[in-house]
């Protein structure tokens, strides 16, 4: 299959070369799919990606990076992943984008904090040692 598709590309990188009136017009790469793909094709492909991809999407190239930006994207991913819409917010967020990261880095607080809390009713039942001890003995082993 590799073999067709870089006989293709080499088929209409020739045939564009044909079309130049330079000889010294040096070898052009060959031409990719993402090179011909429509906006609205790329935005689809998109909107099936999760927040983390979408931002690694960014780097594939400007037009991703331009499609990546759309905030009816990260709208949708705010619905998707923390059903959080629009009417349920008392004031428009300045993008949606930014309400996504938001919403991650609460989770993962949320997180955290519970985690925490976990760990150090855990270790005070454990050793059966008081609250302020067991919080003493968890801040002397925690990192930054």
């Amino acid at each position: 299959m590799d073999n067709i598709l870089s006989l293709e590309a080499r088929i209409v990188a020739n045939w564009s070369r044909s079309l130049s009136p330079c000889d010294d017009v040096p070898d052009a790469e060959p031409l990719r799919l993402v090179d011909f793909a429509c906006d609205e094709n790329l935005y689809a492909v998109l909107s099936f990606l999760d927040g983390p991809s979408l931002c690694s999407a960014r780097s594939v190239c400007r037009a991703w990076k331009r499609l990546s930006n759309d905030d009816e994207l990260w709208r949708n991913l705010c619905l998707q992943e923390f059903h959080v819409s629009p009417e349920q917010l008392t004031s428009h967020p300045d993008s949606y984008q930014k309400l996504y990261q938001f919403a991650c880095r609460s989770l993962k607080t949320l997180l955290r904090d519970y985690l925490h809390e976990q760990c150090l009713t855990n270790l005070q039942n454990s050793l059966r040692i008081p609250r302020e001890a067991a919080m003493t003995l968890i801040a002397s082993r925690s990192f930054p």
